[in-house]
C-alpha cells in the first residue's frame, strides 16, 4: 500500500501541491496585504491576500472573485477596487469551489473530505457545513462542480482504496447519494449544459494514462470511459459542452476529448499544466503551467497554443471573467493575479 501510494504521489504531483505549498511565501513585487500592485508587465496586476489561495471562482456579474484559503476561509475579492472586500469563515480546510450560474450561493470542498461549505454570497456568509459520508484517509484534491439550474451539486473525493462521486441537493443542502467510480482516483468534475451527465477525470492504479467517466445524472452509473493517454490533473468543459479538457501535470499535455466522437487530441504546453478554464465563449482555453511561470493561451478552433502570458512563480487555479477580458489566478505565495488580456497582447476572443 505505502508503494502504491508514493508511486501515484510521484507521478501525479500537481495534484498534490496543496499539501506542499508554504502559507509562508513571500508575496511577488514586493509588500504586505494591502493595496494591488502592477507587476513589471503592465497587463498584470498583483492582489495581496492573506495566505495563498487553492482555487478561484468569479461571479457571473464580474463585481466578485471568490478564493478559499486552506487556513479555513474564503476571501471575497472585490474587482473593481482590487481588495478584498470581506472575509468568509468556513474553518476547516477549504480547497475547491464552485459558483451556480446566477453566483448568489457557492460551494466549496474541504481538503479532509468530509464536508461540502454552502456559501451566500450575497451577503458572504457561510449558510451551512453539510456533512458528508465518512472517508477513508488521506483524500486528495476534492473538486467539486453545480449544474446550470443549481439544484446538484457534485464532489469528487479520492483515498487511498474508495474513490466516489458524491452528489449533494443544492436546493435543501444536504447529501443525496454517493456514487463509485469503479477504481479512477478522481481530480474533477464537471456537468454538462442540459445536467443529464457528470465528467469525472482521473487515474487508475499508478495513473500512467487515464480516464474519463461519463456518468448518467439520474442515475449514478458509468455509461462510457474515454481513455487519456496520460494522466490528469484537473478537467473543464466547453461552454456548448462538445469539449472537455484536462492539464495533466508532469506530462506537459492539455487533452481536448471530443465528446461526440470519444476521441483525444494532445497539446504540448509547457512545465506542469494544472489549472484550467474555458472562456465563456468557447474560443480560448487558458492553462496555468505551474513549473513555467506562465499561462498559456489555447485557441479552442485550432487546438493551438496562440500564447503565453508569464506571471508570478507557481500559478495554481485560474478563473475567466464573464466578459472574457480579465484572466484571476491563484499561486502557491499569497497573492490573486489579475490579467488583462488586450494588454498582454492575447487575441480576442
Amino acid at each position: 500500500m505505502k508503494e502504491h501510494q508514493r508511486v501515484r504521489r510521484s507521478v501525479v504531483a500537481a495534484m498534490i501541491l496543496a499539501t506542499a505549498a508554504s502559507s509562508s511565501c513571500a508575496v511577488p513585487s514586493g509588500g504586505g496585504l494591502g493595496a494591488a500592485q502592477t507587476s513589471a508587465s503592465s497587463a498584470v496586476t498583483i492582489i495581496p491576500l492573506s495566505n495563498y489561495g487553492t482555487d478561484v471562482a468569479v461571479r457571473p456579474d464580474g463585481a466578485r472573485a471568490y478564493v478559499p484559503l486552506q487556513t479555513g476561509s474564503i476571501l471575497a475579492v472585490d474587482l473593481a477596487s482590487k481588495q478584498v472586500a470581506s472575509t468568509i469563515e468556513t474553518g476547516g480546510r477549504p480547497y475547491a469551489i464552485a459558483l451556480t450560474r446566477d453566483g448568489a450561493r457557492g460551494y466549496v470542498t474541504d481538503l479532509s473530505g468530509q464536508s461540502l461549505f454552502a456559501l451566500d454570497t450575497a451577503n458572504a456568509t457561510l449558510t451551512k457545513t453539510i456533512a458528508l459520508e465518512a472517508m477513508e484517509q488521506p483524500t486528495r484534491t476534492p473538486a467539486v462542480a453545480v449544474s446550470r439550474d443549481g439544484w446538484w451539486a457534485y464532489v469528487t473525493n479520492a483515498g487511498n482504496m474508495d474513490d466516489h462521486l458524491a452528489v449533494v441537493d443544492a436546493g435543501a443542502n444536504k447529501p443525496y447519494g454517493v456514487h463509485g467510480l469503479g477504481g479512477v482516483h478522481p481530480v474533477g468534475v464537471a456537468v454538462s449544459p442540459d445536467g443529464n451527465r457528470v465528467f469525472v477525470a482521473g487515474c487508475k492504479l499508478a495513473c500512467v494514462d487515464g480516464h474519463l467517466l461519463v456518468i448518467d445524472a439520474a442515475s449514478g452509473n458509468v455509461t462510457s470511459s474515454i481513455h487519456l493517454t496520460a494522466a490528469p490533473v484537473g478537467l473543464a468543459l466547453s461552454p456548448d459542452g462538445s469539449h472537455a479538457y484536462t492539464p495533466t501535470g508532469l506530462a506537459g499535455t492539455v487533452q481536448v476529448i471530443d465528446l461526440a466522437s470519444a476521441t483525444m487530441t494532445s497539446i504540448s504546453v509547457d512545465a506542469e499544466p494544472l489549472g484550467i478554464d474555458v472562456d465563456p465563449r468557447g474560443t480560448f482555453v487558458y492553462v496555468t503551467c505551474y513549473g513555467a511561470s506562465e499561462v498559456a493561451v489555447i485557441d479552442a478552433r485550432t487546438n493551438a497554443v496562440v500564447a503565453t502570458v508569464s506571471v508570478a512563480n507557481e500559478p495554481r487555479s485560474i478563473a475567466v471573467s464573464p466578459d472574457s477580458k480579465s484572466l484571476y489566478v491563484t499561486h502557491s505565495s499569497p497573492i490573486l493575479s489579475v490579467i488583462d488580456l488586450q494588454r498582454a497582447g492575447v487575441p480576442a476572443s
